[in-house]
């Protein structure tokens, strides 16, 4: 290898000898805070603000809040009513 080649190299690397860079993709944040299983919004009570605020409610049990995402555990809702009736 030349010795101007090299230098010039060092100065201003043309990257043909370089593997290709992968490309990531980006993801709004708008898409990475909404919830993925949310079933239906309503009002609920918030621990964490400790006040009636938007949430949304997950199929498989609990919910989030839409002002501080906080998670809160709970069974599944349904839209049967329990074995037995209503009591």
């Amino acid at each position: 290898m030349n010795v101007r080649r090299c230098l010039r190299q060092i100065v201003a690397p043309t990257g043909r000898r370089r593997a290709p860079r992968r490309v990531e993709e980006t993801v709004p944040l708008r898409v990475l805070m909404r919830p993925q299983d949310a079933m239906v919004n309503d009002l609920a009570w918030c621990p964490a603000e400790e006040r009636n605020t938007l949430h949304a409610f997950f199929r498989l049990g609990g919910r989030q809040c839409w002002t501080c995402r906080t998670v809160t555990a709970h069974d599944p809702l349904t839209s049967t009513p329990p074995a037995g009736g209503a009591e």
